[in-house]
């Protein structure tokens, strides 16, 4: 019995070691799988990334929870973070400094939440992001700077979001870019997307799904490929650009001709009022007053008082 015991107390002793990790984690439902440095707490219920995961995880898997946030602080512990999955959550804020201590992150999977906007910082210090999944979103606009310091990234994905128009300066400053996903996206195909279109047909074998990366709007070229767009439809866009230069010149123009007439109004009338002022203080009458002398002022300069007879 003792024997039985015993083995029983070894038992639980390696089950702790084992499992001891894991036990630390808050998961909402049932307990994450962690195995040398991997993380998997994948449909757990979790409402938040669990803050009390070990230090030194790499990869770190949370993949269908419900997790709303990624604050400042939600990832600070884990700065050898390499691999980072969160697709299909209800993510829809990220915080700007949310990624600031993993510059060795590689990997980043947020496609499937709900985010509508990036900010021009987020994605600053990971230099050496590999792939970034953010397809499946609400995103509308990508903002000056966002994709910048990636200079490593191989893959982005921008499929399914709410995209009308993307600048080709965007995707110029990816020199490492070998995989872009841009399809199921409402591109409005005008003049505004003459550059993104330039850089596709530029690289044409880093866009993937190109039969599905199709024109919203204008109604004439609704379902219409964007790669099938002839580079003679933007002939007119050129003429556009000068006309709206020339009108915007003419309206700079105009404003400093008025600027300048008027300035000329008002000095002119400060001059003249100036000159009326001079005038009407030289033209004013003036009143001398005869200086009362004493005795001793007459003595010396010679002024005769008056005698008075007693």
């Amino acid at each position: 019995m003792g024997t039985i015991v015993g083995w029983e107390g070894h038992w639980a002793v390696l089950m702790v070691v084992a499992l001891g990790g894991c036990w630390a984690l808050d998961c909402a439902a049932g307990s994450c799988t962690c195995t040398q440095g991997r993380v998997d707490c994948s449909r757990k219920g979790l409402y938040f990334i669990p803050r009390n995961m070990e230090e030194d995880s790499h990869t770190v898997l949370l993949a269908f929870n419900q997790i709303g946030t990624i604050s400042a602080v939600s990832l600070l512990r884990y700065r050898n973070l390499q691999h980072l999955d969160l697709q299909s959550n209800l993510i829809s804020t990220i915080h700007n400094q949310a990624f600031q201590y993993q510059q060795n992150l590689t990997y980043l999977d947020l496609s499937g939440n709900l985010l509508a906007t990036i900010h021009s910082e987020q994605f600053r210090p990971l230099f050496r992001l590999l792939t970034l999944n953010l397809g499946s979103n609400w995103i509308s606009e990508l903002p000056d700077g966002a994709l910048d310091s990636l200079a490593a990234l191989d893959a982005l994905y921008l499929h399914n979001n709410a995209l009308t128009d993307l600048a080709g300066k965007h995707l110029s400053k990816l020199p490492a870019l070998r995989h872009l996903r841009l399809d199921g996206n409402p591109w409005v195909c005008t003049c505004r997307i003459q550059t993104l279109l330039d850089w596709m047909k530029h690289n044409p074998e880093k866009v993937e799904e190109t039969d599905r990366t199709l024109c919203r709007f204008p109604g004439y070229l609704d379902q219409f490929p964007l790669l099938g767009i002839a580079g003679e439809s933007f002939r007119q866009c050129q003429n556009l650009f000068s006309l709206l230069a020339h009108l915007y010149l003419l309206f700079i123009g105009s404003l400093l001709f008025i600027g300048s007439v008027l300035l000329c109004f008002v000095i002119g009338s400060l001059v003249v009022a100036q000159r009326q002022l001079r005038h009407w203080r030289r033209m004013r009458p003036r009143v001398y007053r005869k200086r009362i002398v004493n005795k001793r002022d007459a003595i010396i300069y010679g002024h005769q008082l008056p005698v008075c007879s007693t």
